[in-house]
């Protein structure tokens, strides 16, 4: 069994009695291993740590984290996440997670049945871990996350997203950067398939602080492998 190695135990027992109620919601992988399941590692962004999971931004509101995690485990997937430590390295927590994930391929999870969801900066996270993994079926989703100065970092230390990945970012966000350029050049590799949504309108910038619609829906039709019903 894999056990997490960077977050104190403590925070682990607290973080699991906070959502006893949802019987899908994981914060290593689950003691017994279904092969027919779909399993989803959740990446917050960096706001979030483990001494405040609902941290506020001017702009954006307060991350409810919480539920986030809980909307997504309600939709048939075991969802794998817990609050980082405050300041913890990026590199540590991608080697433990592609550890895990490599783990359920093994136990005989196929890897389209895996998916990757980074949110902000923990799109960045999500990048690192494609980059250990380099395998074309797992399902990939990054919310607003290629600013330019990430796409520069990434390109220059031969970072590369992998496997089915959809982008979804805010047309309106200064900080923000379509993925397609960066997606395009990954595509030579190890990504099969990929999709972008800009989402504008009614839709926040900072829309994945929230477990709203515009962003979830998406995320679980991909994540689910159900990609033709993705639309940009």
């Amino acid at each position: 069994m894999i056990r997490s190695r960077i977050l104190v135990p403590a925070l682990v027992v607290l973080f699991s009695a906070q959502l006893s109620h949802a019987q899908n919601i994981f914060t290593t992988l689950p003691d017994s291993i279904d092969t027919a399941r779909h399993y989803m590692f959740y990446i917050h962004d960096n706001v979030v740590h483990a001494g405040d999971v609902r941290p506020s931004h001017p702009e954006f509101g307060t991350y409810e984290y919480e539920e986030i995690v809980n909307r997504l485990s309600t939709e048939g997937f075991s969802v794998i996440s817990y609050p980082r430590e405050k300041g913890a390295h990026p590199y540590l927590y991608a080697q433990e997670t592609a550890e895990q994930i490599r783990h359920l391929i093994a136990e005989g999870v196929p890897a389209a049945h895996i998916s990757i969801v980074g949110a902000g900066s923990g799109g960045t996270i999500a990048i690192l871990l494609c980059t250990i993994l380099k395998n074309k079926d797992l399902n990939v989703v990054v919310l607003s996350t290629c600013t330019e100065r990430y796409v520069a970092f990434w390109t220059q230390n031969d970072e590369t997203l992998c496997g089915n990945v959809l982008s979804i970012y805010h047309a309106d966000d200064k900080a923000g950067a379509p993925c397609r350029p960066f997606l395009e050049a990954c595509s030579k590799s190890v990504v099969s398939q990929y999709r972008e949504i800009s989402l504008g309108g009614d839709s926040p910038i900072g829309f994945y602080y929230k477990d709203a619609l515009d962003w979830v829906m998406p995320t679980i039709l991909w994540s689910s492998g159900k990609y033709d019903l993705v639309r940009e």
